[in-house]
């Protein structure tokens, strides 16, 4: 039953897609792999290893340093519209369907604490990151009935325990959706086949940091995206891995997904830069050696010249954040 209190829906959650992320210059300069169009997006090439691996060598020498790697769930749908089963694992999972042409939202709350997002309200799996921690939430679908007036058409008060401190960016989830069968997770292995080969002494911060110039030198700014994105826009990782194209949002969504895979915690933030300080835009922060670093993929990529892994890690100064996933 839809309980049928009016609320009107604050949505102190700035829209999902980010709004022309600055480009300060272009990459011509930058080796890269051809984009490919997307009529042929189903047979984009695998990076090329630098090294004289195999890729059967490269892919035994990561199957023995990743023995364990996130655990994924089917996207079976619910009994409920709003499931917590998976709370533990740092995700809520929602199934509702709605009225055809009618926007819905969901709202998840903890503490002072308030994030929105746009609701695909078709029947269909998504999962939410519980980013706020363990404790007391309360999540809502939200219906619309005119302009920003939304009223509960469904409400869940529960309570959060994770397994681990930072498991909640490790999933899957609806803004950084990725799993083991798609093309850019089946090519992390060849991705970071440099630290595998060089036996670097810290080999997570060689994985971050080959994933990290894997996306800066491959992926090309889309200057046009922007101005045709709907509002409920949500990155695909397979599409920018074949086109070689996206906007901050895609860049942050690929390499969080690429790391999550590797059981390597990474965040998509959204917020403000100091370069860019009225721009909407996208980042990553990842938890390398017991601390959050912030790596800002797409500004990199627009720096002329060659790569240069000591510039990837920013000062968090630099960086206002307004959410994370």
């Amino acid at each position: 039953m839809k309980h049928k209190i009016l609320l009107i829906l604050l949505v102190c959650c700035i829209a999902a897609v980010c709004g022309g992320c600055p480009i300060v210059s272009t990459n011509e300069n930058k080796p890269r792999l051809t984009a490919q169009p997307p009529a042929q997006q189903q047979e984009a090439s695998a990076p090329q290893s630098g090294s004289s691996f195999s890729r059967a060598e490269i892919q035994a020498l990561f199957d023995d340093a990743f023995t364990e790697r996130p655990e994924l769930f089917e996207r079976e749908a619910p009994d409920e519209p709003i499931c917590t089963d998976y709370t533990d694992k740092g995700f809520l999972r929602v199934s509702y369907e709605g009225e055809p042409g009618v926007k819905y939202k969901l709202q998840v709350l903890k503490d002072n604490q308030n994030i929105v997002y746009n609701l695909f309200a078709d029947g269909s799996v998504q999962d939410f990151s519980l980013q706020f921690g363990d404790g007391k939430y309360t999540a809502r679908i939200m219906e619309n009935i005119r302009n920003d007036e939304y009223f509960a058409a469904e409400s869940e008060n529960f309570r959060v325990k994770m397994d681990g401190e930072n498991i909640a960016f490790l999933t899957s989830v609806q803004n950084i959706d990725w799993n083991y069968d798609m093309r850019p997770i089946e090519d992390v292995p060849v991705v970071i086949s440099d630290a595998l080969t060089q036996q670097q002494r810290d080999l997570i911060a060689g994985c971050v940091r080959d994933a990290y110039r894997f996306v800066t030198d491959n992926v090309e700014y889309d200057d046009g995206k922007i101005f045709d994105l709907q509002y409920n826009y949500l990155p695909d990782i397979e599409q920018t891995y074949a086109d070689r194209t996206g906007i901050c949002y895609d860049y942050s969504a690929l390499l969080a997904s690429m790391l999550r895979s590797l059981g390597i915690p990474a965040k998509l933030v959204k917020g403000y830069a100091s370069y860019a300080p009225d721009t909407y835009h996208a980042w990553n922060e990842v938890y390398l050696n017991g601390r959050w670093i912030v790596i800002d993929a797409t500004y990199d990529a627009s720096l002329p010249g060659e790569f240069n892994s000591s510039n990837m890690e920013k000062d968090t100064d630099d960086y206002a954040k307004v959410y994370e996933y």
